[in-house]
């Protein structure tokens, strides 16, 4: 508790004697061992870091910047993108950086009292919570001798969350912001009058309450990406449905004003969790994000859209990739071949044992279903010829099947992007993706669903 108070103090003295300059330039002088003859200094697009500025060294290792005066914002410095420092840059007349160019992000940022306030800000708020971390493990093991201490401190952990945020707001706005993305209160001590029904739903409507989302202060803050890429994932992560999912993104992007940063960033820490966790949602965010910006961020926009086209083109809706491949009698077996039927692309292989127990339902299944218009296309990975026709022969599958007897280097399985087998695609009559992966009861009840108001030809 004693190293929290010094911090405190020290962040709010410190504070205090940050201000403006006459001069209207900000130099930051970087002296980097073991690295190249050029110096990035990089914006966050909402997907990666774009470039804005660079230099050459003025002798190894030896950089001078030189950048704009502006209200105090966040940038990153380093020789490539993947090897970055954040640094506060706006208010003051010089900034030193020293350290190694391969780990600049552990560099020292020196001569600059906004960047040591931030990172004494940024101790504050580990260690409130790693406190926060504590005292809600104690309540969880519901010991009753210590019930009521514990609720005090997190009646103390809240105040000082809200004493911190008020003394900023009086004297630097940059970190006022980064403490209103960290203030989240306690749902044991704020929702006394349950106007919430549990923890997840208090969390979902509360987390942001004390961020002011019109502030054009957030536009170039990577803590709002960071914090609302949080608020996704925990979403996400809890099971809340893909509607609420969207309807709460929707509360919070439509408070950030048309085409600003902060709208950029908080679009871009929903497609980063979308991606992670193949989202449904993925395909809204990410088109949203090119529509909106692909004029401010060209460079984000391009990698969303190559990102898309990649995860999205084997998905549900997407049209199946054409291709052909040569039947065990030579011919040639073309995907075309089955437009205006519904097909089941079957990645196998003889020695695949999870395939071969699957095939009897398969089987069962063709057979119910070939004459109103279904057909399956079996594609080995085998790359023993005799093997393979043995297996079709002793399982008895009577439909097409093709192969280049190149194993997992298959052409036909490396454009699916087959990593295991058994895998599947049902695909429509229009040649569109419509379910993956299907097998057993979830295959037999897609079927049943697709021919459940189909007639047999020639029938009643």
């Amino acid at each position: 508790m004693h190293r929290f108070s010094n911090l405190y103090l020290v962040i709010i003295i410190g504070l205090l004697h940050t201000g403006l300059s006459g001069q209207s330039n900000v130099k930051v002088i970087c002296n980097l061992t073991g690295g190249g003859n050029s110096l990035f200094l990089y914006e966050f697009n909402g997907f990666g870091f774009s470039p804005k500025h660079s230099v050459s060294a003025e002798k190894p290792g030896s950089f001078v910047m030189e950048v704009p005066r502006q209200a105090s914002r966040m940038f990153y410095i380093g020789q490539n993108s993947d090897q970055v420092i954040p640094v506060i840059l706006g208010q003051e007349d010089k900034v030193e950086i020293t350290g190694s160019a391969e780990n600049i992000g552990a560099a020292t940022i020196s001569n600059s009292k906004e960047n040591e306030n931030y990172n004494n800000l940024k101790l504050i708020i580990g260690n409130l919570n790693n406190e926060m971390g504590e005292i809600l493990r104690g309540l969880s093991e519901g010991n009753p001798a210590i019930q009521n201490q514990l609720v005090n401190q997190l009646a103390g952990l809240d105040a000082k969350k809200l004493n911190l945020l008020d003394s900023l707001k009086k004297i630097n706005p940059l970190q006022y912001r980064i403490m209103a993305l960290n203030a989240y209160q306690s749902f044991q001590l704020n929702n006394k009058d349950n106007r919430y029904p549990d923890e997840l739903s208090y969390f979902l409507n509360e987390f942001f309450v004390k961020v002011d989302f019109s502030d054009p202060g957030y536009d170039h803050l990577i803590w709002l990406y960071e914090t609302f890429r949080t608020y996704v994932n925990v979403m996400v992560n809890s099971g809340v449905v893909e509607d609420q999912v969207e309807y709460f993104i929707e509360n919070i992007i439509s408070k950030t004003p048309d085409g600003s940063h902060a709208r950029l960033q908080c679009l871009g820490a929903t497609i980063a969790v979308m991606q992670a966790q193949k989202h449904p949602l993925l395909a809204k965010y990410g088109k949203r994000f090119v529509s909106e910006f692909q004029d401010k961020a060209p460079e984000a926009a391009m990698e969303i859209s190559e990102m898309l086209e990649r995860t999205l083109r084997l998905t549900e809706g997407a049209k199946a990739p054409e291709f052909t491949q040569v039947s065990p009698e030579g011919t040639p077996v073309n995907l075309a071949d089955f437009k205006g039927k519904y097909v089941l692309l079957d990645f196998w292989a003889s020695w695949c044992g999870p395939c071969r127990k699957e095939n009897p339902n398969v089987v069962k299944l063709y057979d119910k279903y070939k004459a109103q218009g279904f057909e399956i296309l079996g594609i080995s990975l085998d790359q023993n010829r005799e093997r393979w026709l043995q297996a079709i022969q002793a399982d008895k599958l009577t439909w097409k099947h093709t192969s280049d007897l190149k194993g997992w280097s298959n052409e036909v399985s490396k454009l699916y992007e087959i990593s295991a087998i058994p895998k599947t695609f049902l695909i429509d009559p229009n040649g569109v993706i419509i379910a993956r992966d299907l097998r057993g009861a979830a295959l037999e009840g897609k079927l049943a669903e697709i021919f459940a108001t189909k007639s047999i030809p020639g029938g009643k």
